[in-house]
Parts: C-alpha cells; structure tokens; sequence
C-alpha cells in the first residue's frame, strides 16, 4: 500500500523514532530480581524461633511423670510386700488357735471329750458359714431345673411357631398374604409369645430358686442346732477342767494379738496403694501442663504468623507496586510509538494494530500479595494445634 505524500515525512519521522527507540535495550534489573520480594517480617521470625524452641518443651513434663511413676511404683511394692506380710501373720493366729485348740484336749478323757465337742463345733460352724450369703441357695438346686426348663421352653417355642403358621394360613386364604395386616399379626404374636415365655421361663427360675433356698436355710439351721449340741457338751467338758480353759484363753488372747497385728498391716497396705493412687494422680496432672503449654504456644505462634504475614503482605504490595511503576516506564516508550503508528494506519486508511497494553496493570498488588501471605500464615497455627 503506497504511503500518501501527506504522511510521508511524518512516517519517516516515525520510522527514525522506532528505530532509535527499538535498538536500545532495556535494562530489566530496574523492575526484575530479588530486591521486590518482601523480606521475612520479624513477627514470623519471632514465630519460628518461638516454634524451634518448643519443640521438646513436653519433655519436663514427661519427665516428671516418669519419676512419678517410679515413686508410684515403688509405694504399690511396699504395699504388697506389707500385704504379704499379713498373711504370716494370720498364719500366726491360725497356728495359735490350734494351740488353743490342743490345750482341751490332752489330759484324759474328759479332757479329749471336751476337745473333740469343741472341734465339732468348730467343723459346725466353719460348714455353717459356707451356707451363707447370696450363693448358698446353689447347691440345693436341682441338676435337673435347666433340663426342665430347656424341655418346657422347647415345646412352648414349638407352639408359638404352629401359632405363627396358622397366622399365615389365615392370610393365604383371605388373600392378605406378605401384606401389612398379616405383618402386624405376626409382629404382635411374636411380641406377647416373647413376653409369656420370659414370664414362663422367670417362674420356673423364681420356683427353683425358691425351693433351694428353703432347703438351704433349713439346712442353716439344723446345723445351728447341732452347733449348740456340741457347744453344750463342751462346756460341761470346760467346767471339769478350768485349767485347760485358762491355757486355751492365754492361747486365744495370743491369736487375738496377732490378728490385731495382721489388721494393722493392712491398714498400712492401704495407705501406701493410696500413695501409689496419688502419684497417678500427679502424672495427670503433668501430662495436662504439658498439653497446655504446647497448646497455648500454638495459639500465640499462630497469632505472631498471622499479622507478621499481614505487615508481609503490605510490604509486598508496595514492593510490587514500585516494580510496576518501573516496569511501566520502561515501557512507555513503546506504548507511545505503538499509538503513534496505530493513528498513521488509520490516516493511511489500513487497519490499525493492537492498543496498548500497560505492562505493570494487573489488578490491586495489596489484595494479590495479601491472599498468598494469609494463606501461607495459617500453617503456623498447625505446628501446636
């Protein structure tokens, strides 16, 4: 396309100009490099270093636990060992009430008489305190009650299911058969046979136990009879020999001391697993401080990241908005000599070329370098969360 003689100097004066414009190379280190990167602020690095220096912070706390649980340790073994000790003990009393025992019965037979009645009662009253408390009742059970029961329970379901069967036969034939009446039938029969048959089995059980606990308090008392038996002819035997009495009492006095004892030593057997129980305690406690601390850290590590990511993000933003004042003036040499040659196209009657791009626009650098330091910022409160 032929330039028209009006244009022609002022298309020379432009061709001069881009050529002096276009050879000349752009010093790019005014808006590129490390100098527009916003530096760490010194509320994050306060942060970090708060970070570095609680890792391990739980350590005290765990090791004061551990002490603790030696102590605690150390407390439950002395109970033990003062519990094993109660033991000899009672051994003691046993050992002296056989003494006792032995005292009525070696000086002839009224003596052994009277020892043999004391045993007896003593065999009377130590069966009788085996038929005591809430199992007594078990040995009079009958060891035929759950094959009954089994039995009883065993035809009871059989007739529930011809039951239930009817219930469907009636549905076949009336045509309700799978529908919701036929459901609610069967749900409501099942629902009562459940009902009567607990009921059922809970009488048989209540039947049994009834008996056997008859039968064990009847049996309580026999030997209670039979117990004062032997204690009257013991003490008929006692009467004849006073000095047995005495040396049996002095033996008897001597068990009573030991068991005394034995009573003592449990009591401080209990003391010392309470120790044992108070050092737990204290672990937990240390085991809490030290969640608090790491927690607490967390939260005030989190707060410093966030608002040292705040004052990063403001750097940043001024930092990128100098860049793109910069970048912009480089450019806008180019900018002006593209407009220039978009009007000459137009005045030559072409087609003019693509406006102008500011190079350094590209939104608000606040809000871009806000987003990713905030974002950035929310890893610090996950070091102890």
């Amino acid at each position: 396309m032929a330039i028209p003689d009006y244009l022609k100097d002022t298309v020379k004066d432009y061709a001069d100009q881009a050529s002096a414009t276009y050879s000349a190379p752009i010093n790019t280190d005014m808006f590129t490099g490390s100098q527009f990167v916003a530096g760490e602020d010194p509320l994050q690095t306060q942060a970090i270093n708060m970070a570095q220096q609680g890792v391990g912070s739980y350590q005290p706390y765990l090791t004061a636990a551990h002490q603790l649980g030696n102590m605690g340790i150390n407390a439950l073994g002395g109970a033990q060992n003062t519990l094993s000790g109660v033991g000899g003990t009672i051994n003691q009393a046993g050992s002296a009430l056989g003494q006792a025992g032995s005292a009525y019965g070696g000086m002839g037979g009224y003596q052994a008489a009277g020892g043999a009645a004391a045993q007896n009662a003593a065999n009377i009253a130590g069966g009788a305190a085996g038929m005591t408390g809430p199992n007594a009742y078990k040995q009079f059970m009958s060891p035929y009650q759950q094959q009954v029961i089994d039995a009883t329970l065993a035809e009871y379901d059989k007739q529930g299911a011809a039951g239930a069967q009817s219930i469907k036969d009636q549905a076949v034939n009336s045509g309700n058969f799978g529908g919701g009446r036929e459901g609610a039938q069967l749900g409501q029969y099942q629902s009562d046979r459940l009902a009567d048959r607990a009921a059922l089995q809970g009488s048989m059980l209540e039947k049994g136990f009834g008996q056997a606990n008859q039968l064990a308090q009847q049996n309580f008392a026999n030997q209670g009879a039979l117990f004062g038996m032997q204690q009257g002819l013991g003490g008929m035997a006692s009467n004849l020999f006073n000095q047995q009495g005495q040396m049996g009492a002095a033996q008897q006095s001597l068990a009573n001391s030991q068991l005394n004892r034995g009573q003592a030593m449990q009591g401080l057997s209990a003391a010392q697993r309470g120790i044992s129980d108070a050092y737990g305690d204290q672990i937990n406690r240390q085991f809490n401080m030290g969640n608090f601390a790491r927690q607490g850290m967390g939260q005030d590590i989190s707060a410093l990241g966030s608002m040292g990511a705040i004052r990063q993000g403001q750097n940043q933003a001024q930092l990128t908005a100098e860049q793109n004042r910069m970048r912009t003036g480089a450019y806008e040499p180019y900018g002006r000599l593209t407009q220039f040659g978009n009007v000459l196209t137009g005045l030559g009657g072409g087609y003019a070329g693509q406006q102008y791009q500011d190079p350094g626009s590209g939104g608000s650098p606040f809000q871009s370098a806000l987003g990713t330091a905030t974002g950035l910022a929310g890893l610090y409160g996950k070091i102890f969360g």
